[in-house]
């Protein structure tokens, strides 16, 4: 699929956003401000020990904290470095408030006996801002990016549905089990194209099918094409005659023989007009009836924040500002003790804004030189702070 060379002007209310979604998809993030508060600790060992106590550049506190946070504080999960927790705290910077509201997709989800959940606006912005790719990006932007995205997936799910109609008799109910984003890798299939002169895909997504318990690969190559045109409002999720610029290539993977034959299988049903036939009553469960009302209700619109919400996002944005460095310098950190000492200054960091009596106690402690009283010290400015992210999601908590 090859894009137009030009951007074409229209009087349309939101090609550009359409633009700005396909840009956000793919690619790889931005590097994270490197730039330092005057306010911040240094970055070193914040204990002062006697020299009998340490043997060159070496911590004495052997503390190793089993959080690791991304530059907004946000605690990951270390296996795949993303939100522990579905994230609906407004991101530093936000200026206005969004819906946290999820919607139900329409794809059923291998595993469990239910479908995918969709990402809110708010945690599909934290999201841009994650991958650095939110610093012009408003509140109506969110909006129509989100309802473009589910409205994607639930055509990629369609597509991929045609091509599970070929095993209708081997399997009733086939499932997404799981899914992979490599904006950075081009298909075998999206490269050629690219070599006879055609535009790039924006992004593409591997997604792996549980077809009863035997594990199925497609690739996904998703294109936007400016000579289409393009609806002025926000696609509904289940509309698939929405016209939204973005082309869908969904495909087996072709990751052994029976890959191959699927391929060769659906070549010559294409090349003789037609496709895979299902059965009546396939799949077992009707996605699409899963979800009643896919377009949001305007009632749902995010309400203006209140003083204590404004409090609560301006300490965020203090420590964004602060802190920046330090996330830097203990995403850098090489060995255990250095990652010990930029941790610990991380910590110290974050605490000057949402815990400055406990950042106080600990410091007098390491002045003292008492071990015992700078663990103590520690672990309760540790407390703090999570008491303070406690108290902030709260605030938000239910927020419309």
């Amino acid at each position: 699929v090859k894009s137009a060379n030009t951007r074409r002007r229209s009087s349309r209310k939101h090609p550009h956003l359409v633009r700005k979604h396909t840009e956000r998809m793919g690619g790889s993030s931005s590097k994270p401000d490197e730039s330092s508060s005057a306010a911040s600790p240094p970055s070193a060992c914040p204990v002062a020990a006697k020299k009998s106590e340490v043997a060159g550049d070496v911590c004495p506190v052997k503390y190793k904290n089993p959080n690791v946070f991304n530059v907004y504080g946000e605690k990951l999960d270390p296996s795949n470095m993303m939100p522990s927790q579905a994230q609906q705290l407004p991101s530093p910077g936000q200026e206005a408030p969004l819906n946290t509201e999820r919607s139900v997709s329409g794809i059923a989800r291998g595993g469990v006996d239910s479908t995918w959940v969709y990402p809110s606006e708010q945690m599909f912005f934290n999201s841009l801002k994650r991958k650095g790719k939110g610093d012009d990006v408003t509140a109506d932007d969110v909006s129509m990016m989100v309802a473009i995205h589910n409205n994607m997936n639930e055509r990629t799910w369609r597509d991929l549905l045609v091509w599970e109609r070929m095993y209708c008799n081997d399997c009733s109910d086939p499932r997404l089990l799981r899914f992979l984003g490599r904006p950075d890798d081009l298909s075998p299939k999206a490269r050629l194209n690219t070599w006879m002169g055609y535009e790039p895909p924006f992004d593409r997504h591997d997604w792996v099918v549980d077809r009863c318990g035997k594990e199925v690969r497609y690739i996904i190559d998703y294109y936007h094409d400016e000579k289409l045109p393009v609806d002025a409002d926000k696609p509904a999720q289940h509309d698939f005659n929405a016209k939204t610029q973005i082309l869908l290539d969904v495909r087996r993977a072709i990751d052994s023989p029976q890959a191959v034959y699927d391929r060769v299988k659906w070549g010559l049903l294409k090349a003789l007009g037609g496709e895979p036939k299902a059965k009546e009553g396939w799949p077992a469960v009707d996605q699409e009836k899963l979800l009643l009302n896919s377009r949001p209700s305007q009632s749902n619109a995010p309400k203006e924040w209140t003083k204590a919400q404004r409090q609560f996002i301006n300490k965020l944005d203090d420590i964004q500002k602060r802190c920046q460095s330090r996330f830097q310098d203990l995403k850098d950190c090489k060995g255990e003790s250095d990652c010990e000492r930029k941790t610990m200054a991380k910590d110290v960091c974050i605490g000057e804004v949402s815990c400055p009596k406990e950042v106080g106690a600990f410091m007098k402690a390491v002045e003292k030189g008492s071990e015992n009283d700078m663990h103590g010290a520690y672990a309760k400015l540790l407390a703090c702070s999570a008491k303070f992210k406690e108290d902030g999601e709260k605030l938000f908590l239910n927020t419309k």
